[in-house]
């Protein structure tokens, strides 16, 4: 029952009241269903979907997540989460976006407390003595919060997963990507520690939004992906590049986040390329990197009228890059997420 009123309260905080019709070949419809373990067939998941531990899409397997649906995990000593070695294709619909989330931790139930042991006020008159009533403490629960659950981890060997319309949140890490042929487009990260993790792998992530996370997204080993027409907003970190990470970082939005905006460790060495990079409390670009043709102004607290044209390795603004070219005066009009239908 708890879990009911849990998942009917992610429905209605995120996507309204929808219902959802039955199909016959799907998983979920107007019901909640439990889920854990591993796939053994092909399954379409339509409804509210409530994961009890870890699901695994296995090789050979495809896992496909209708729009509108909300799939809530419930914080546990150990996270679930999502492993693709299949395939998985959750496409949702700018008016039916589908959710991933932490259900919090459930209430504790009403625990009574026995009245104290005073002496009981009795009547001259025959009247039954009364005592102190039985108080029950109020139900609470933990609200959702980063690290509930684990994510959605996609392995080398998915051949193909694509996520569209999706609003991934209260996790270690929102997407784990070890796979090259994964699409993300169109999806919001937010409260988790890690939005997008890519190890040593290259997928395609456009048109979405970073905020409120730990980090937005972060490169791990030789990933080299395709950044473009992103939004990083509140997070404490914009992006991290570690190890010998070199993705391409092209016409994104990477603004107010409380630390650095990019941050590249060892030798990871990043294209950045007509990025607006705006009023971030730490450095635009921390340590590394290829700058061209960047929109900086008002990072590291300069104010918002102050814009960086500098072409050297380092500035008030930029620490320590590769090379910078081509600074701009003006804003890059085609960074950022392309708001049409989103």
């Amino acid at each position: 029952m708890l879990k009911t009123l849990f998942i009917l309260a992610l429905t209605c905080c995120y996507l309204g009241c929808q219902g959802g019709a039955l199909n016959l070949n799907s998983v979920g419809g107007s019901g909640i269903i439990e889920k854990s373990g591993e796939l053994t067939e092909n399954e379409v998941w339509d409804g509210r979907i409530y994961v009890t531990g870890t699901v695994i899409v296995p090789e050979g397997i495809t896992l496909t997540i209708r729009s509108g649906s909300i799939v809530g995990f419930e914080p546990m000593d150990t996270p679930g989460e999502i492993l693709v070695r299949g395939e998985l294709y959750a496409e949702g619909s700018p008016e039916l976006m589908i959710v991933f989330g932490s259900l919090g931790a459930q209430p504790t139930e009403q625990q009574e407390t026995a009245p104290s042991a005073a002496s009981p006020i009795t009547s001259g008159y025959g009247f039954p003595q009364t005592q102190t009533p039985i108080q029950a403490t109020p139900m609470t629960a933990a609200p959702p919060k980063a690290g509930d659950w684990r994510g959605i981890r996609i392995e080398a060997q998915s051949p193909n997963s694509r996520l569209t319309y999706c609003r991934i949140q209260h996790a270690t890490a929102g997407i784990t990507i070890v796979a090259d042929s994964v699409q993300i487009e169109r999806c919001l990260f937010s409260m988790n520690n890690i939005g997008v993790l890519c190890e040593n792998a290259n997928p395609t992530l456009t048109n979405n939004e970073f905020n409120r996370n730990g980090t937005g997204l972060q490169f791990r080993g030789a990933a080299a992906s395709d950044v473009e027409h992103n939004a990083f907003a509140a997070n404490e970190y914009g992006i991290i590049c570690e190890d010998d990470s070199r993705p391409r970082i092209v016409y994104n939005e990477i603004r107010a986040n409380y630390q650095h905006a990019i941050v590249c460790y060892s030798t990871a060495s990043p294209e950045i390329v007509s990025n607006n990079i705006t009023m971030n409390v730490g450095w635009a670009v921390y340590d590394g990197g290829r700058l061209r043709d960047n929109y900086i102004s008002g990072n590291k607290q300069m104010g918002p009228g102050v814009t960086d044209l500098s072409i050297g390795t380092q500035s008030d603004q930029v620490y320590s890059v590769d090379e910078t070219l081509d600074a701009r005066s003006t804003p890059v009009p085609e960074a950022g997420v392309q708001r049409e239908n989103f």
